[in-house]
Protein backbone atom coordinates (compact mmCIF):
# COMPACT_ATOMS: atom_id res chain seq x y z
CA UNK A 1 0.00 0.00 0.00
CA UNK A 2 2.72 2.47 0.94
CA UNK A 3 4.63 2.02 -2.32
CA UNK A 4 1.46 2.27 -4.41
CA UNK A 5 0.40 5.43 -2.59
CA UNK A 6 3.78 7.04 -3.18
CA UNK A 7 3.83 6.05 -6.84
CA UNK A 8 0.36 7.47 -7.49
CA UNK A 9 0.47 10.53 -5.23
CA UNK A 10 3.94 11.85 -6.13
CA UNK A 11 3.01 13.10 -9.65
CA UNK A 12 -0.31 14.46 -8.39
CA UNK A 13 1.51 16.54 -5.79
CA UNK A 14 3.86 17.81 -8.48
CA UNK A 15 0.84 19.05 -10.42
CA UNK A 16 -0.76 20.39 -7.26
CA UNK A 17 2.14 22.45 -5.97
CA UNK A 18 3.11 23.99 -9.29
CA UNK A 19 -0.30 25.70 -9.24
CA UNK A 20 0.23 27.35 -5.84
CA UNK A 21 1.67 30.86 -6.22
CA UNK A 22 2.23 31.55 -2.50
CA UNK A 23 5.23 30.48 -0.43
CA UNK A 24 3.38 31.00 2.85
CA UNK A 25 1.44 27.73 2.71
CA UNK A 26 1.70 24.27 4.23
CA UNK A 27 1.40 21.08 2.14
CA UNK A 28 -0.31 18.11 3.78
CA UNK A 29 -0.44 14.41 2.93
CA UNK A 30 -2.87 11.85 4.30
CA UNK A 31 -1.88 9.52 7.13
CA UNK A 32 -2.75 5.98 8.14
CA UNK A 33 -2.14 3.96 11.30
CA UNK A 34 0.14 0.93 11.30
CA UNK A 35 -2.84 -1.42 11.84
CA UNK A 36 -4.99 0.06 9.07
CA UNK A 37 -7.10 -1.71 8.02
CA UNK A 38 -7.61 -4.64 10.34
CA UNK A 39 -10.01 -6.22 7.85
CA UNK A 40 -12.14 -5.19 4.89
CA UNK A 41 -15.06 -4.21 7.13
CA UNK A 42 -13.16 -2.12 9.68
CA UNK A 43 -11.34 0.39 7.49
CA UNK A 44 -12.37 3.98 8.23
CA UNK A 45 -11.00 7.04 6.46
CA UNK A 46 -11.86 10.25 8.31
CA UNK A 47 -11.80 13.43 6.23
CA UNK A 48 -11.55 17.05 7.37
CA UNK A 49 -11.37 20.36 5.51
CA UNK A 50 -7.68 21.35 5.85
CA UNK A 51 -4.93 21.59 8.46
CA UNK A 52 -3.78 24.68 10.33
CA UNK A 53 -0.12 24.59 9.36
CA UNK A 54 1.74 21.30 9.16
CA UNK A 55 5.34 20.04 8.93
CA UNK A 56 7.01 22.33 6.40
CA UNK A 57 6.36 25.11 3.91
CA UNK A 58 8.54 23.40 1.30
CA UNK A 59 6.93 22.77 -2.08
CA UNK A 60 9.77 20.51 -3.23
CA UNK A 61 8.05 17.18 -3.86
CA UNK A 62 11.35 15.29 -3.58
CA UNK A 63 11.62 16.57 0.00
CA UNK A 64 7.93 16.07 0.79
CA UNK A 65 8.08 12.42 -0.33
CA UNK A 66 11.70 11.82 0.70
CA UNK A 67 13.37 10.45 3.84
CA UNK A 68 14.05 13.59 5.90
CA UNK A 69 12.07 14.80 8.88
CA UNK A 70 10.60 17.45 6.57
CA UNK A 71 8.69 14.85 4.62
CA UNK A 72 4.89 14.78 4.73
CA UNK A 73 4.42 11.28 3.28
CA UNK A 74 4.68 8.25 5.57
CA UNK A 75 6.16 10.09 8.54
CA UNK A 76 7.54 8.04 11.42
CA UNK A 77 5.12 9.72 13.84
CA UNK A 78 2.05 9.56 11.63
CA UNK A 79 -1.09 9.06 13.70
CA UNK A 80 1.02 8.60 16.84
CA UNK A 81 1.25 12.36 17.39
CA UNK A 82 -2.50 12.38 18.11
CA UNK A 83 -1.98 10.48 21.40
CA UNK A 84 1.65 11.09 22.40
CA UNK A 85 3.18 13.81 24.59
CA UNK A 86 0.38 16.38 24.87
CA UNK A 87 -2.38 14.36 23.17
CA UNK A 88 -3.87 16.51 20.43
CA UNK A 89 -7.31 14.93 20.66
CA UNK A 90 -7.75 16.54 24.09
CA UNK A 91 -7.82 20.03 22.54
CA UNK A 92 -9.59 19.17 19.27
CA UNK A 93 -13.31 18.42 18.94
CA UNK A 94 -12.59 17.01 15.48
CA UNK A 95 -10.21 14.43 16.92
CA UNK A 96 -12.30 13.66 20.00
CA UNK A 97 -15.17 12.60 17.74
CA UNK A 98 -12.77 10.50 15.65
CA UNK A 99 -11.38 8.86 18.78
CA UNK A 100 -14.80 7.91 20.14
CA UNK A 101 -16.09 6.61 16.80
CA UNK A 102 -12.92 4.59 16.28
CA UNK A 103 -13.06 3.12 19.79
CA UNK A 104 -16.71 2.12 19.41
CA UNK A 105 -16.09 0.59 16.01
CA UNK A 106 -12.62 -0.96 16.39
CA UNK A 107 -11.91 -1.09 20.13
CA UNK A 108 -10.07 1.22 22.54
CA UNK A 109 -6.65 -0.41 22.20
CA UNK A 110 -4.47 1.77 19.94
CA UNK A 111 -7.55 3.29 18.33
CA UNK A 112 -5.37 5.74 16.36
CA UNK A 113 -3.44 2.92 14.69
CA UNK A 114 -6.54 1.44 13.05
CA UNK A 115 -7.76 4.44 11.07
CA UNK A 116 -6.69 6.69 8.21
CA UNK A 117 -7.07 10.46 7.99
CA UNK A 118 -7.07 12.96 5.17
CA UNK A 119 -8.35 16.42 4.27
CA UNK A 120 -10.22 17.76 1.28
CA UNK A 121 -7.60 20.44 0.67
CA UNK A 122 -3.95 19.46 0.72
CA UNK A 123 -2.46 22.97 0.87
CA UNK A 124 -3.42 25.11 3.83
CA UNK A 125 -2.64 28.26 5.74
CA UNK A 126 -1.06 28.41 9.18
CA UNK A 127 -4.42 29.36 10.68
CA UNK A 128 -7.93 29.19 9.32
CA UNK A 129 -9.44 27.56 6.26
CA UNK A 130 -7.96 28.10 2.78
CA UNK A 131 -8.97 31.32 1.03
CA UNK A 132 -11.12 31.23 -2.08
CA UNK A 133 -8.03 31.86 -4.20
CA UNK A 134 -6.12 29.00 -2.57
CA UNK A 135 -9.10 26.70 -2.98
CA UNK A 136 -9.40 27.52 -6.68
CA UNK A 137 -5.69 26.85 -7.23
CA UNK A 138 -5.91 23.31 -5.85
CA UNK A 139 -9.45 21.92 -5.89
CA UNK A 140 -9.29 19.99 -9.18
CA UNK A 141 -6.03 18.23 -8.28
CA UNK A 142 -7.27 17.66 -4.72
CA UNK A 143 -10.27 15.82 -6.14
CA UNK A 144 -7.91 13.48 -7.97
CA UNK A 145 -5.78 13.02 -4.88
CA UNK A 146 -8.71 12.16 -2.63
CA UNK A 147 -10.13 9.71 -5.16
CA UNK A 148 -6.69 8.09 -5.42
CA UNK A 149 -6.43 7.82 -1.64
CA UNK A 150 -9.84 6.15 -1.42
CA UNK A 151 -9.04 3.79 -4.28
CA UNK A 152 -5.78 2.58 -2.74
CA UNK A 153 -6.77 2.60 0.95
CA UNK A 154 -10.08 0.94 0.05
CA UNK A 155 -11.86 1.89 3.31
CA UNK A 156 -15.27 0.49 4.13
CA UNK A 157 -16.31 3.87 5.53
CA UNK A 158 -15.36 7.39 4.45
CA UNK A 159 -16.52 9.86 7.09
CA UNK A 160 -16.58 13.58 6.27
CA UNK A 161 -16.74 16.11 9.11
CA UNK A 162 -16.73 18.91 6.59
CA UNK A 163 -20.08 20.74 6.83
CA UNK A 164 -20.98 20.43 3.16
CA UNK A 165 -17.52 21.22 1.77
CA UNK A 166 -17.42 17.65 0.46
CA UNK A 167 -20.15 18.50 -2.06
CA UNK A 168 -17.64 20.11 -4.42
CA UNK A 169 -15.66 16.86 -4.35
CA UNK A 170 -18.49 14.34 -4.45
CA UNK A 171 -21.45 15.98 -6.11
CA UNK A 172 -22.84 12.51 -6.72
CA UNK A 173 -23.51 12.17 -3.00
CA UNK A 174 -26.22 14.83 -3.24
CA UNK A 175 -27.83 12.90 -6.07
CA UNK A 176 -27.59 9.51 -4.35
CA UNK A 177 -30.40 8.04 -2.25
CA UNK A 178 -30.01 8.79 1.45
CA UNK A 179 -30.00 5.31 2.90
CA UNK A 180 -29.85 6.56 6.48
CA UNK A 181 -30.19 10.03 7.98
CA UNK A 182 -29.86 11.00 11.64
CA UNK A 183 -30.93 14.47 12.79
CA UNK A 184 -29.43 15.58 16.07
CA UNK A 185 -28.60 18.68 18.10
CA UNK A 186 -29.62 21.97 16.50
CA UNK A 187 -31.06 20.27 13.40
CA UNK A 188 -27.67 18.91 12.32
CA UNK A 189 -27.78 16.11 9.78
CA UNK A 190 -25.48 13.12 9.51
CA UNK A 191 -26.21 11.13 6.36
CA UNK A 192 -25.05 7.76 5.07
CA UNK A 193 -24.81 6.74 1.42
CA UNK A 194 -23.80 3.42 -0.10
CA UNK A 195 -21.93 3.72 -3.40
CA UNK A 196 -20.08 0.80 -5.01
CA UNK A 197 -19.97 -1.23 -1.77
CA UNK A 198 -18.51 1.69 0.18
CA UNK A 199 -20.31 3.80 2.78
CA UNK A 200 -19.90 7.56 2.65
CA UNK A 201 -21.02 9.45 5.75
CA UNK A 202 -21.37 13.23 5.62
CA UNK A 203 -21.58 15.34 8.73
CA UNK A 204 -20.73 18.71 10.21
CA UNK A 205 -17.49 19.90 11.74
CA UNK A 206 -17.92 19.11 15.45
CA UNK A 207 -16.56 22.35 16.89
CA UNK A 208 -19.08 23.82 19.36
CA UNK A 209 -21.56 20.95 19.00
CA UNK A 210 -22.58 18.13 21.32
CA UNK A 211 -19.90 15.51 20.69
CA UNK A 212 -21.81 12.64 22.27
CA UNK A 213 -24.80 13.21 20.00
CA UNK A 214 -22.49 13.56 17.02
CA UNK A 215 -20.71 10.28 17.75
CA UNK A 216 -24.03 8.50 18.31
CA UNK A 217 -25.31 9.73 14.95
CA UNK A 218 -22.27 8.38 13.11
CA UNK A 219 -22.40 5.06 14.95
CA UNK A 220 -26.14 4.67 14.22
CA UNK A 221 -25.40 5.00 10.53
CA UNK A 222 -22.53 2.50 10.67
CA UNK A 223 -24.75 0.05 12.56
CA UNK A 224 -27.53 0.53 10.00
CA UNK A 225 -25.29 -0.52 7.14
CA UNK A 226 -23.73 -3.39 9.08
CA UNK A 227 -27.15 -4.78 10.01
CA UNK A 228 -28.14 -4.84 6.33
CA UNK A 229 -25.07 -6.70 5.05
Amino acid sequence: MKNELKEKLFPLYESLLINIDSEDVWPFCMQWGHKFPMDEKSGILFVGKATNGWVTKSKDVEILFGDSESRIFARTDQMKWVVENKPYYKVSAFWRVIKRVSELKNGKDEWHSKIAWSNLYKVSLEKGNPTGKLINQQIEICKEILNTEIEILNPKYVIFQTSGWENRFFGNLKDSPKEKEVIWGNNYKTIGYSINNRVYITSVHPQGKNEGDHVNAIIKIIEHFESNE
